[in-house]
């Protein structure tokens, strides 16, 4: 038997009161046509028959219908047989009727109709030739579908309140993940600044610091070498303006920890949503890479996003456990969970975006049990245990004393230099690293032509391109031919220096710069799209990739909603899919549009 989980919602108090008002209205009617029966007897008898079932039993159906036949159904029929007042079951019919769930009706209604016909009192005895007792059975058949259809349009009010409800908490959860969408850009950008910032003057820095130090065994007077000194103190101390301008800009270098930058994004979560959310952190905290930091949070953003629209979590556990050898994140819920995970455009980009770190992502979800998604990324910041032997060749002395200076700085780096291909080869043969960091114009023989004949000789040994040059032919030759990386010098070091662990442990990695031009070759590459969708239609779609909602792209492509969801209907009809993340999932495997991209 099915549970009535409503509780005195508006619809029930009004079904309520309109019974009470009909048998009251009928009583009186009934006291003034024959005023011979004690009214304020019957008429408290009869409002306490109506309101003991629905305040005792209204909540199981079970309990109710026996309630109802047995105090209403016994009124009644003891007011037909011993004062003649006949049919007052017919508003507990309504009730019955309105009340009474599934397939409870097909033994409510004929007892229900049987009662009723009962509370016709000595016309019953008459039989079924009584006209009396066809019209009880009529009135109360109409009675009954009266009351199932308040039934009806109850349900439907309370679904489109529960579906308003639910547009609501979406709402909110969108304009929640897309202000943390653009303060994570924001930070984005000032962390490009920042890089920029250090890596061109903070670099020349660099470079004239080491320019300079080569000059001291060539300065022989007293009051030269003093000046020198000074020179080397100025620009010292230019370097460290420069860092401290960096530090100031860098997110990377804010005091915010991951833990505390999670705990905003769930705090944040909770107050606009109202769901339950609780934080744990385990281990000893300690800095992570921007990368890292910025995965995770991004990952935490979609599962929370994911718990509440389609889980329908009422409370969320997250936990953050920091390993000296692993990041893991966890996010349980109590939703209502599935047998049947679909990855769709946002695990899928959870996914990749950790595979990009070597990080794993383990879902497990079971239906009514809720979903546990765990993320896991290796702690390419810290330094391992195993030295990493790396080959540095280029060809500009300054270039390769400043980078042997600042890796030099990782304690887990043994580093060796060459200054052409050719010498990089020779070194290999001698003794082989686990990295060749290696430039493509040097003479005697480039990087490419060097990265070539490595790859031939030992295959296990791991090329990073490092270069200047960001030539896409340049990309494209140096990653056909096998190398693990394609990097630009004006990487930060701390950024080089966890992207070579990464590579060491057997990870891949193109710098966001040579891979956007990748992207865009690929795109002027790519076939028209079989399915004829307008420029229009391509742009909504292109957004649609990128994991924006219907307001975000109106804004975007300065269009209404209506338009936009009108050019989405016609993409879905283009494409024959049923919905978003089909569309996302099958324009990302013809490439009808330039994909996201992940770094």
């Amino acid at each position: 038997m099915q549970k009535n989980k409503a509780r005195w919602a508006w619809q029930d108090l009004t079904v309520l009161l309109l019974r009470l008002l009909w048998s009251t209205a009928v009583i009186i009617l009934m006291y003034q046509d024959k005023p011979d029966f004690p009214l304020l007897l019957v008429l408290p008898a009869v409002l306490l028959g109506g309101v003991v079932p629905s305040w005792v039993g209204r909540n199981f159906t079970t309990r109710y219908v026996l309630l109802e036949f047995i105090l209403a159904g016994g009124i009644a029929l003891a007011l037909a047989y011993y004062f003649g007042l006949t049919r007052l079951f017919l508003p507990a019919v309504l009730m019955l009727a309105f009340h009474t769930r599934g397939k409870a009706h097909f033994y409510t209604l004929p007892l229900t109709l049987l009662l009723f016909s009962l509370s016709a009192g000595p016309a019953i005895q008459a039989g079924l030739s009584h006209p009396l007792i066809w019209q009880s059975l009529s009135d109360g058949l109409f009675v009954y579908a009266a009351g199932y259809g308040l039934q009806v349009g109850a349900k439907s009010i309370n679904g489109i309140r529960q579906k308003l409800a639910l547009v609501n908490e979406q709402y909110a959860i969108l304009e929640q993940y897309s202000s943390q969408i653009e303060r994570m850009t924001l930070l984005e950008e000032r962390y490009r600044m920042a890089r920029e910032v250090h890596d061109t003057i903070g670099h020349s820095y660099t470079s004239i610091i080491l320019g300079l130090e080569t000059l001291r065994p060539y300065v022989a007077a007293q009051e030269g070498e003093h000046k020198l000194q000074g020179v080397l103190e100025l620009a010292r101390k230019g370097l460290d303006d420069v860092r401290l301008q960096v530090h100031q800009m860098d997110p990377l270098e804010e005091p915010v920890t991951l833990d505390r930058a999670l705990m905003q994004i769930a705090g944040q979560f909770e107050s606009n949503t109202g769901v339950a959310l609780s934080f744990r952190t385990m281990g000893e905290p300690y800095a992570v890479i921007k990368q890292a930091k910025h995965t995770l949070s991004r990952s935490l953003q979609e599962a929370l996003t994911n718990a509440s629209r389609h889980g329908q979590a009422s409370a969320i556990r997250v936990v953050l456990q920091y390993d000296p050898a692993q990041l893991m994140l966890q996010i349980q819920d109590n939703g209502k969970g599935t047998a049947q995970l679909r990855y769709g455009f946002g695990l899928t980009g959870m996914k990749e975006r950790l595979a990009a770190l070597q990080g794993k992502l383990y879902i497990d979800s079971q239906e009514n049990d809720g979903t546990l998604v765990t993320c896991i990324i290796p702690n390419q910041a810290q330094e391992g245990e195993r030295r990493i032997d790396i080959l540095l060749a280029d060809d500009q002395p300054l270039v390769r004393e400043s980078l042997r200076l600042l890796l030099g700085e990782e304690k887990d780096f043994r580093l060796r230099t060459a200054a052409s291909g050719k010498q990089a080869l020779e070194q290999c043969a001698a003794e082989q690293p686990d990295i060749v960091l290696m430039d493509i114009h040097m003479p005697e023989m480039d990087g490419l032509e060097a990265t070539r004949q490595l790859k031939e000789k030992w295959p296990e040994v791991r090329v990073i391109i490092i270069t200047t040059f960001e030539e896409i032919t340049y990309a494209a030759e140096a990653l056909r031919l096998g190398a693990e990386g394609y990097l630009l010098k004006t990487l930060h070091p701390k950024e080089l220096a966890a992207t070579i662990r990464l590579i060491y442990g057997g990870g891949t990695m193109i710098s966001q710069e040579v891979a956007q031009q990748l992207f865009q070759d690929q795109q002027l590459e790519a076939p028209l799209n079989p399915y004829d969708l307008t420029e229009r239609e391509l742009e909504v779609l292109q957004e649609l990739t990128e994991g924006l909602r219907n307001k975000q792209i109106a804004q975007k492509l300065h269009l209404s909603e209506g338009t936009v969801r009108n050019y989405i209907s016609a993409i879905y009809l283009k494409l024959q899919v049923g919905d978003r993340d089909e569309a996302v999932e099958k324009s990302r495997k013809e490439q009808l549009v330039q994909q996201p991209r992940i770094y």
